[in-house]
């Protein structure tokens, strides 16, 4: 398969960058300080985003009660700039680790579920289970495991890699044999955010999903924003490659306003924009 140039998408990263301008939401913070085209206030709406998440957790250090809401909660504000230390991260990360090896977690047997994060009794179904790339996870047992993974990669971006229940969630993971193609990124998003001694042991899943990608970027059974966001996760080479093999389809998909989907879904264009970038900047 022929790349093109690290310089081909300067029309559509303009185009979304116009698209952001003047959204006043956490997807237009990231994106326009991606670009390096800062809006007035933004250090301001940057504190606002962190204290809002802040304030939404309760005494127990959740969002609600919430597994999912609380990690995409902790990511969040670290992406937008929070700290491990943060006193807000500590609450949620805290909230994040009482809920490993507790009932309701993926597979309550222990055979594959020792170190899982439970979102809750089942008796309170959380599918379906909606992922900002458009992903729906409509079964049960699959939404179980995806807010694990979820909970998993924020405790490990919060610094908690080292704790014994993560790392057994890591090689949980790591033994998966036969798994459903859109699980089948959560897990690489899941162990690519691992530390380093991990990143060498999941080189064979990034080369199994480069043997799965086709001609055109994307992968059979997959939508390609939900493939590329978790990718994206993974620090390394191998990865990036497969995110730029995908950024000419994804550079096809933008609509006239510059979003990347007909509902233009804020989440789906910073995704977007986050593949175009990365393949610019790829030597």
């Amino acid at each position: 398969m022929s790349l093109r140039s690290p310089l081909h998408f300067k029309e559509q990263l303009d185009e979304a960058a116009a698209f952001f301008r003047d959204r006043r939401t956490l997807q237009g913070v990231l994106a326009r300080r991606l670009l390096n085209a800062h809006a007035p206030g933004d250090p301001e709406l940057t504190d606002h985003l962190i204290r809002e998440r802040r304030r939404q957790s309760g005494m127990d250090g959740s969002i609600g009660g919430s597994l999912v809401l609380t990690a995409r909660a902790v990511w969040e504000m670290m992406d937008l700039g929070a700290n491990p230390d943060d006193a807000g991260i500590v609450r949620l990360t805290g909230f994040l680790l009482t809920r490993q090896n507790q009932p309701g977690r993926w597979s309550d047997d222990g055979s594959a579920g020792d170190g899982f994060f439970s979102p809750g009794p089942r008796s309170r179904a959380i599918a379906p289970l909606l992922f900002p790339s458009g992903t729906v996870f409509e079964d049960e047992d699959d939404a179980r495991f995806v807010a694990s993974c979820l909970a998993l990669r924020a405790v490990l971006r919060a610094g908690h890699e080292d704790r014994a229940p993560v790392k057994t969630h890591l090689d949980r993971l790591l033994a998966l044999k036969t798994i459903d193609p859109h699980l089948a990124f959560v897990v690489v998003g899941a162990l690519g955010t691992g530390p380093p001694s991990y990143q060498a042991r999941i080189a064979p899943l990034i080369e199994a999903t480069a043997k799965h990608q086709r001609e055109d970027g994307t992968w059979p059974g997959v939508t390609v924003f939900h493939a590329v966001d978790l990718l994206l996760s993974v620090p390394s080479a191998a990865a990036r490659a497969l995110v730029r093999q995908a950024a000419p389809y994804i550079a096809g998909l933008q609509t006239p306003s510059g979003a990347f989907d007909p509902t233009e879904s804020e989440a789906i264009a910073l995704i977007a924009l986050r593949a175009l970038d990365t393949s610019r900047t790829l030597a």
